[in-house]
């Protein structure tokens, strides 16, 4: 049984104690891991469960960083194409004057998927392009639909009804008259 076991713990010690290198590693020291030199961009737009909805302005926030601390940028902008059509908006960020934190606000006209590149010029004048998270834009809101007046117009008359009164009435006075006729007929004269 501890046969069995021993196998598996060394191989998850060994496994542990390989990964434990890369997590522990700080870009700090004489040696730092090549990630410190990257620039890495991402940015959020609210609160989890946000949409960003289009034909309406959305605040982002952008958080430029190198090494996992706030970088020093001249500029920051997002390039947003929507893949359905291939649509190209350009935002300008502009400095939120927290370290390494932008502000933009994009108003997109359509819904659907955006691809998203942040435009970085660094400190130093050098122009890195980075591809962000694909963003998903919700349609437009439906504009409420909108009726012209309608002026009410009077009810006619029921013809139908008048026209079968009408024709009764005559019906009657008709068999009034011929009855009057056929009585006096009857009638032994006097």
């Amino acid at each position: 049984m501890i046969r069995r076991m021993l196998v598996p713990l060394i191989g998850s010690g060994l496994l542990l104690a390989a990964t434990a290198g890369s997590a522990l590693a700080k870009c700090e020291g004489p040696n730092p891991p090549a990630f410190c030199q990257q620039t890495a961009v991402s940015y959020d737009f609210g609160s989890a469960g946000a949409t960003i909805r289009a034909g309406t302005d959305t605040p982002l926030r952008v958080w430029v960083s190198r090494g996992e601390q706030p970088a020093d940028a001249r500029s920051v902008t997002l390039v947003l194409a929507r893949i359905a059509d291939a649509t190209v908006m350009r935002t300008e960020a502009v400095p939120s004057g927290e370290p390494g934190m932008w502000l933009a606000t994009v108003n997109l006209p359509a819904g659907g998927g955006w691809t998203v590149v942040a435009e970085v010029v660094g400190a130093d004048g050098t122009l890195q392009r980075l591809n962000l998270d694909l963003m998903r834009v919700a349609a437009p809101p439906q504009a409420p639909v909108t009726t012209p007046p309608t002026t009410p117009i009077s009810p006619a008359p029921p013809v139908l009804p008048i026209a079968l009164g009408a024709a009764g009435g005559v019906a009657l006075v008709l068999l009034a008259g011929g009855l009057r006729q056929r009585l006096r007929r009857r009638a032994p004269a006097s």
